[in-house]
Protein backbone atom coordinates (compact mmCIF):
# COMPACT_ATOMS: atom_id res chain seq x y z
CA UNK A 1 0.00 0.00 0.00
CA UNK A 2 1.35 3.42 -1.03
CA UNK A 3 1.97 5.91 1.77
CA UNK A 4 -0.01 9.09 2.27
CA UNK A 5 1.01 12.29 0.51
CA UNK A 6 2.62 13.70 3.67
CA UNK A 7 4.60 10.50 4.22
CA UNK A 8 5.73 10.51 0.61
CA UNK A 9 6.90 14.12 0.90
CA UNK A 10 9.18 13.18 3.79
CA UNK A 11 10.73 10.36 1.78
CA UNK A 12 11.12 11.85 -1.67
CA UNK A 13 11.02 15.66 -1.39
CA UNK A 14 12.53 16.68 1.94
CA UNK A 15 15.93 15.02 1.26
CA UNK A 16 16.48 17.37 -1.71
CA UNK A 17 14.70 20.43 -0.35
CA UNK A 18 17.95 22.41 -0.22
CA UNK A 19 18.27 22.15 -4.02
CA UNK A 20 14.72 23.28 -4.78
CA UNK A 21 14.02 26.46 -6.74
CA UNK A 22 11.11 28.86 -6.87
CA UNK A 23 9.18 26.73 -9.39
CA UNK A 24 9.47 23.70 -7.14
CA UNK A 25 8.22 25.60 -4.10
CA UNK A 26 5.33 27.28 -5.88
CA UNK A 27 4.19 24.56 -8.27
CA UNK A 28 6.38 21.50 -8.78
CA UNK A 29 6.30 19.90 -5.34
CA UNK A 30 2.57 20.51 -4.99
CA UNK A 31 1.67 18.68 -8.20
CA UNK A 32 4.42 16.13 -8.76
CA UNK A 33 3.83 14.29 -5.49
CA UNK A 34 0.35 13.23 -6.64
CA UNK A 35 1.71 11.95 -9.95
CA UNK A 36 4.51 10.20 -8.08
CA UNK A 37 1.93 8.45 -5.88
CA UNK A 38 0.14 7.31 -9.04
CA UNK A 39 3.41 5.98 -10.51
CA UNK A 40 4.06 4.01 -7.33
CA UNK A 41 0.52 2.62 -7.25
CA UNK A 42 0.83 1.46 -10.86
CA UNK A 43 4.34 0.10 -10.36
CA UNK A 44 5.83 2.37 -13.03
CA UNK A 45 9.59 2.78 -13.28
CA UNK A 46 11.28 6.20 -12.89
CA UNK A 47 12.58 5.61 -16.41
CA UNK A 48 9.00 6.01 -17.65
CA UNK A 49 9.02 9.52 -16.19
CA UNK A 50 12.41 10.36 -17.69
CA UNK A 51 11.47 9.17 -21.17
CA UNK A 52 8.05 10.79 -20.75
CA UNK A 53 9.58 14.19 -20.05
CA UNK A 54 11.60 13.98 -23.26
CA UNK A 55 8.59 12.95 -25.35
CA UNK A 56 6.23 15.55 -23.89
CA UNK A 57 8.88 18.28 -24.05
CA UNK A 58 9.81 17.72 -27.69
CA UNK A 59 6.23 17.11 -28.82
CA UNK A 60 5.03 20.21 -26.99
CA UNK A 61 7.78 22.32 -28.54
CA UNK A 62 6.90 21.25 -32.08
CA UNK A 63 3.21 22.01 -31.52
CA UNK A 64 4.10 25.62 -30.74
CA UNK A 65 4.87 26.11 -34.42
CA UNK A 66 1.17 25.90 -35.33
CA UNK A 67 -0.15 28.55 -32.93
CA UNK A 68 -3.77 28.97 -31.80
CA UNK A 69 -5.19 25.96 -29.97
CA UNK A 70 -2.17 23.84 -30.87
CA UNK A 71 0.06 26.13 -28.85
CA UNK A 72 -2.19 25.72 -25.80
CA UNK A 73 -1.74 21.96 -26.06
CA UNK A 74 1.98 22.46 -26.69
CA UNK A 75 2.53 24.55 -23.56
CA UNK A 76 0.41 22.11 -21.56
CA UNK A 77 2.72 19.32 -22.72
CA UNK A 78 5.70 21.45 -21.72
CA UNK A 79 4.24 21.73 -18.25
CA UNK A 80 3.82 17.94 -18.21
CA UNK A 81 7.52 17.76 -19.12
CA UNK A 82 8.34 19.75 -16.00
CA UNK A 83 6.13 17.65 -13.74
CA UNK A 84 7.58 14.40 -15.07
CA UNK A 85 11.06 15.79 -14.50
CA UNK A 86 10.16 16.05 -10.81
CA UNK A 87 8.39 12.68 -10.75
CA UNK A 88 11.24 10.54 -12.10
CA UNK A 89 13.55 11.68 -9.31
CA UNK A 90 10.91 11.21 -6.63
CA UNK A 91 10.08 7.68 -7.77
CA UNK A 92 13.79 6.79 -7.97
CA UNK A 93 14.42 8.09 -4.45
CA UNK A 94 11.43 6.18 -3.08
CA UNK A 95 12.63 2.91 -4.59
CA UNK A 96 16.29 3.74 -3.92
CA UNK A 97 17.05 3.15 -7.58
CA UNK A 98 18.73 6.43 -8.49
CA UNK A 99 21.36 5.82 -11.19
CA UNK A 100 23.95 8.37 -12.19
CA UNK A 101 23.74 7.40 -15.85
CA UNK A 102 20.08 8.41 -15.91
CA UNK A 103 21.10 11.67 -14.30
CA UNK A 104 23.28 12.18 -17.37
CA UNK A 105 20.36 11.44 -19.71
CA UNK A 106 18.11 13.71 -17.65
CA UNK A 107 20.61 16.55 -18.02
CA UNK A 108 20.88 16.04 -21.77
CA UNK A 109 17.11 15.79 -22.17
CA UNK A 110 16.78 19.24 -20.60
CA UNK A 111 19.17 20.65 -23.19
CA UNK A 112 17.25 19.01 -26.05
CA UNK A 113 13.87 20.25 -24.83
CA UNK A 114 14.88 23.81 -23.98
CA UNK A 115 16.66 24.15 -27.31
CA UNK A 116 13.59 22.88 -29.16
CA UNK A 117 11.25 25.07 -27.08
CA UNK A 118 12.91 28.42 -27.79
CA UNK A 119 13.75 27.50 -31.39
CA UNK A 120 10.16 26.55 -32.23
CA UNK A 121 8.77 29.52 -30.33
CA UNK A 122 11.15 31.83 -32.19
CA UNK A 123 10.08 30.38 -35.55
CA UNK A 124 6.43 30.83 -34.60
CA UNK A 125 7.02 34.46 -33.57
CA UNK A 126 8.82 35.20 -36.85
CA UNK A 127 5.93 33.70 -38.82
CA UNK A 128 3.27 35.50 -36.75
CA UNK A 129 4.89 38.91 -37.10
CA UNK A 130 6.19 38.45 -40.63
CA UNK A 131 9.72 39.52 -39.65
CA UNK A 132 12.64 37.09 -39.49
CA UNK A 133 14.53 39.11 -36.88
CA UNK A 134 11.88 38.37 -34.24
CA UNK A 135 13.39 34.86 -34.19
CA UNK A 136 16.41 36.43 -32.50
CA UNK A 137 14.37 36.86 -29.30
CA UNK A 138 14.04 33.09 -29.13
CA UNK A 139 17.73 32.62 -29.88
CA UNK A 140 18.86 35.11 -27.23
CA UNK A 141 16.55 33.53 -24.63
CA UNK A 142 17.93 30.09 -25.45
CA UNK A 143 21.57 31.17 -25.29
CA UNK A 144 21.01 32.96 -22.00
CA UNK A 145 19.31 29.89 -20.52
CA UNK A 146 22.15 27.58 -21.56
CA UNK A 147 24.87 30.02 -20.46
CA UNK A 148 23.27 30.51 -17.05
CA UNK A 149 23.22 26.76 -16.51
CA UNK A 150 26.86 26.49 -17.64
CA UNK A 151 27.95 29.33 -15.34
CA UNK A 152 27.31 27.33 -12.17
CA UNK A 153 28.37 23.96 -13.56
CA UNK A 154 31.68 25.01 -15.13
CA UNK A 155 33.36 24.86 -11.72
CA UNK A 156 32.26 21.24 -11.30
CA UNK A 157 33.73 20.26 -14.66
CA UNK A 158 37.01 22.11 -14.15
CA UNK A 159 37.56 21.00 -10.56
CA UNK A 160 36.92 17.38 -11.51
CA UNK A 161 39.08 17.54 -14.65
CA UNK A 162 42.09 19.39 -13.23
CA UNK A 163 42.10 18.21 -9.61
CA UNK A 164 40.13 15.07 -8.89
CA UNK A 165 41.15 13.28 -12.11
CA UNK A 166 44.84 14.25 -12.08
CA UNK A 167 47.76 12.57 -10.35
CA UNK A 168 48.93 13.99 -7.02
CA UNK A 169 51.83 15.87 -8.64
CA UNK A 170 49.70 17.42 -11.38
CA UNK A 171 46.89 18.51 -9.11
CA UNK A 172 49.10 20.23 -6.54
CA UNK A 173 49.40 23.58 -8.32
CA UNK A 174 45.64 23.74 -8.97
CA UNK A 175 44.94 23.00 -5.31
CA UNK A 176 47.29 25.84 -4.33
CA UNK A 177 45.40 28.19 -6.65
CA UNK A 178 41.99 27.16 -5.31
CA UNK A 179 43.02 27.39 -1.64
CA UNK A 180 44.93 30.68 -1.92
CA UNK A 181 43.50 33.25 0.48
CA UNK A 182 41.29 30.77 2.34
CA UNK A 183 41.43 30.61 6.13
CA UNK A 184 42.90 27.60 7.93
CA UNK A 185 39.54 27.01 9.58
CA UNK A 186 37.86 26.73 6.19
CA UNK A 187 40.50 24.34 4.83
CA UNK A 188 40.32 22.08 7.87
CA UNK A 189 36.57 21.60 7.67
CA UNK A 190 34.99 18.82 5.65
CA UNK A 191 31.69 19.39 3.83
CA UNK A 192 29.73 22.63 3.72
CA UNK A 193 30.47 25.70 5.74
CA UNK A 194 27.66 27.43 7.67
CA UNK A 195 25.56 29.33 5.16
CA UNK A 196 26.47 27.15 2.16
CA UNK A 197 23.69 25.74 -0.03
CA UNK A 198 20.80 27.42 1.74
CA UNK A 199 17.39 26.30 0.44
CA UNK A 200 15.32 28.81 -1.51
CA UNK A 201 12.60 30.38 0.63
CA UNK A 202 9.63 32.46 -0.42
CA UNK A 203 9.30 34.75 2.58
CA UNK A 204 12.85 35.94 3.11
CA UNK A 205 14.37 35.88 -0.36
CA UNK A 206 14.87 39.33 -1.88
CA UNK A 207 15.19 37.89 -5.34
CA UNK A 208 11.75 36.28 -5.33
CA UNK A 209 10.35 38.53 -8.07
CA UNK A 210 13.47 38.11 -10.18
CA UNK A 211 13.48 34.35 -9.70
CA UNK A 212 9.79 34.17 -10.62
CA UNK A 213 10.30 36.18 -13.82
CA UNK A 214 13.42 34.34 -15.00
CA UNK A 215 12.65 30.72 -14.07
CA UNK A 216 12.17 28.53 -17.17
CA UNK A 217 9.54 26.24 -15.67
CA UNK A 218 7.41 29.14 -14.46
CA UNK A 219 7.86 30.77 -17.87
CA UNK A 220 6.07 27.76 -19.37
CA UNK A 221 3.05 28.58 -17.20
CA UNK A 222 3.11 32.23 -18.26
CA UNK A 223 3.24 31.15 -21.91
CA UNK A 224 0.39 28.71 -21.34
CA UNK A 225 -1.72 31.53 -19.87
CA UNK A 226 -0.80 33.82 -22.77
CA UNK A 227 -1.74 31.12 -25.30
CA UNK A 228 -5.18 30.71 -23.72
CA UNK A 229 -5.76 34.48 -23.70
CA UNK A 230 -4.62 34.72 -27.34
CA UNK A 231 -7.53 32.49 -28.32
CA UNK A 232 -9.85 35.38 -27.46
CA UNK A 233 -7.58 38.39 -27.98
CA UNK A 234 -7.17 40.14 -31.32
CA UNK A 235 -3.47 40.63 -32.26
CA UNK A 236 -2.20 44.12 -31.47
CA UNK A 237 0.28 46.31 -33.33
CA UNK A 238 3.73 47.15 -31.97
CA UNK A 239 6.51 48.70 -34.13
CA UNK A 240 4.08 48.37 -37.02
CA UNK A 241 3.94 44.58 -36.63
CA UNK A 242 1.09 42.30 -35.53
CA UNK A 243 1.87 40.75 -32.13
CA UNK A 244 0.06 38.38 -29.83
CA UNK A 245 0.82 37.79 -26.15
CA UNK A 246 3.02 34.77 -26.89
CA UNK A 247 5.26 36.83 -29.15
CA UNK A 248 5.35 39.70 -26.68
CA UNK A 249 6.29 37.34 -23.87
CA UNK A 250 9.05 35.82 -25.99
CA UNK A 251 10.42 39.32 -26.66
CA UNK A 252 10.38 39.95 -22.90
CA UNK A 253 12.40 36.81 -22.17
CA UNK A 254 14.67 37.47 -25.14
CA UNK A 255 15.68 40.74 -23.47
CA UNK A 256 15.47 39.90 -19.77
CA UNK A 257 17.21 36.52 -19.71
CA UNK A 258 20.47 37.79 -21.29
CA UNK A 259 20.51 40.69 -18.81
CA UNK A 260 19.89 38.25 -15.98
CA UNK A 261 22.81 36.11 -17.14
CA UNK A 262 25.17 39.09 -17.42
CA UNK A 263 24.26 40.23 -13.93
CA UNK A 264 24.82 36.73 -12.54
CA UNK A 265 28.16 36.48 -14.32
CA UNK A 266 29.41 39.83 -13.01
CA UNK A 267 28.22 39.05 -9.48
CA UNK A 268 29.82 35.59 -9.57
CA UNK A 269 33.15 37.07 -10.65
CA UNK A 270 33.05 39.92 -8.11
CA UNK A 271 32.34 37.49 -5.28
CA UNK A 272 35.07 35.09 -6.47
CA UNK A 273 32.40 32.45 -6.81
CA UNK A 274 34.61 30.09 -8.78
CA UNK A 275 37.21 29.60 -6.04
CA UNK A 276 34.55 29.52 -3.33
CA UNK A 277 32.58 26.79 -5.10
CA UNK A 278 35.73 24.88 -6.05
CA UNK A 279 36.82 24.76 -2.39
CA UNK A 280 33.35 23.64 -1.37
CA UNK A 281 33.42 20.87 -3.97
CA UNK A 282 36.81 19.60 -2.84
CA UNK A 283 35.79 19.68 0.82
CA UNK A 284 32.92 17.37 -0.07
CA UNK A 285 35.00 15.09 -2.32
CA UNK A 286 35.34 11.56 -1.03
CA UNK A 287 38.71 10.89 0.67
CA UNK A 288 40.02 14.31 -0.33
CA UNK A 289 41.49 16.78 2.16
CA UNK A 290 42.50 20.33 1.32
CA UNK A 291 44.82 20.83 4.25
Amino acid sequence: MVETISELRKKVQEPVRAYNDVAGLLVGDRISIHVTRLFLALGLSPTVGTIGMLVTGLTGSVMLLFGEGWSVVGFALMFAYYVLDCVDGEVARYRQREKLVWGFHDCMFHLYVKSAFFTCLGIYAAQATGRWWVFLFGLSALLATLLTKSLYEAVLVLAARYVLMRSSADRERFVREITAGASIGELDQDGDLPGDCQPFTLGRNRGLVRATLTNFDLAVLWFLSAAVIDLFLVPFTVWGLPWDLKCALLAFYGLVLPLDFLDRLVTYMRQDGFHRDARRLLRRAHHFRLH
